[in-house]
């Protein structure tokens, strides 16, 4: 069988699930062994944030609407616990839960996928990646999960699916070395976003319908990696991110169709290993970094106008979570602050 032949069989093996988004970076190792959660996290109140429960909400039987400018954000830590403190992993929502891939654990980089069950929050696990990889880009791609880049000890280039089921495969290879990346779907096609090596800063943005074959479409105008990437109206909003001079403040959108990159605001302050995701059409930016301090601050920002404003706070601080939006509500899973957490926090907006 020829090598083409062989990948689209490997391509159809795991077709058969449903959508996402995630965030994750590569290469750095937390040091010092992992603390765990914060000891009862106390939460900043804001005028416009209110805490809820603990709890799993129902998926919707509709589409959300668009949240007004004076919309609420609920921020809560989750009852939902992974088994150990895991950072710079993939999240993928398929089907009725998320999957959560790879990433970092107290013993290293691991392979291991855990499925969240909801709305029961139940965590179980359910696979392996064929390639151990943390500080990967992942999404959702004809109804299957394809993570891209990240490494194990340093940058890969690996492509692999992973079917609703947790049975993962290997699908191809990227152009280059690639690590510190997001991965987002647009259109029908997966697109990379940011990352690269710590001596080179990829800039070229790649789409693929298939995870074996690749096109640029686009390429950054600040070379970042670790960014905040998210996708509204079928625009890409590449939020800060860390570059040779330092963590950047600079907002860039893309237009995959046209190839068109710009910037269109900038944060108060620089940032990077922040998680982002849309809830009810509002951009939202959770956490991350500023000069290597992790950060609590939850910022939307408004597209037309390319300003940010903070709209609430994290249950801690934490960085490098991966995130999932099912439904109503955005998942942020693990991530890290003095070490790994085993923690979820939830994110709805009315």
């Amino acid at each position: 069988m020829d090598r083409r032949g062989a990948r689209r069989r490997l391509w159809a093996a795991v077709v058969g699930a449903s959508i996402v988004l995630a965030s994750c970076g590569s290469q750095v190792t937390p040091s010092g062994a992992p603390s765990g959660d914060p000891a009862t996290p106390s939460p900043v109140a804001l005028p416009t944030e209110h805490l809820a429960p603990a709890s799993v909400p129902s998926l919707p039987s509709s589409r959300p609407s668009v949240a007004p400018a004076s919309a609420t954000l609920r921020i809560s830590q989750s009852s939902i616990r992974l088994p150990s403190g895991r950072s710079r992993s993939v999240a993928l929502a398929l089907g009725s839960g998320i999957l959560v891939c790879g990433g970092l654990r107290a013993s290293g980089t691991t392979g291991s996928i855990l499925r969240i069950d909801l709305p029961s929050g139940r965590v179980s696990p359910v696979g392996s990646l064929p390639s151990p990889v943390h500080d990967a880009g992942g999404s959702v791609l004809n109804g299957s999960g394809v993570i891209i880049g990240g490494g194990r000890f340093g940058p890969g280039a690996t492509v692999q699916g992973v079917a609703a089921t947790g049975h993962g495969v290997a699908l191809g290879t990227l152009p280059a070395l690639r690590a510190d990346l997001v991965a987002v779907t647009v259109n029908g096609e997966l697109v990379v976003v940011g990352g690269g090596t710590t001596s080179f800063y990829d800039t070229r943005v790649l789409a693929t319908t298939d995870g074996s074959h690749f096109r640029v479409v686009a390429r950054l105008l600040v070379g970042v990696r670790y960014p905040a990437v998210t996708v509204l109206g079928g625009l890409i909003y590449v939020i800060g991110g860390s570059t040779t001079a330092g963590d950047t403040t600079a907002i860039q959108s893309i237009d995959p169709a046209s190839g068109v990159v710009r910037i269109v605001g900038h944060l108060a302050r620089g940032l990077s290993h922040a998680s982002a995701f849309v809830l009810a059409g509002a951009v939202l930016i959770a956490g991350g970094r500023t000069t290597g301090r992790a950060q609590d601050v939850v910022w939307r920002l408004t597209p037309s106008t390319g300003t940010v404003h903070q709209v609430g706070r994290l249950p801690y601080a934490v960085s490098d979570m991966a995130v999932a939006v099912v439904g109503t509500t955005g998942y942020l899973v693990g991530g890290e602050a003095a070490g790994l957490l085993a923690s979820v926090i939830t994110v709805t907006i009315q």
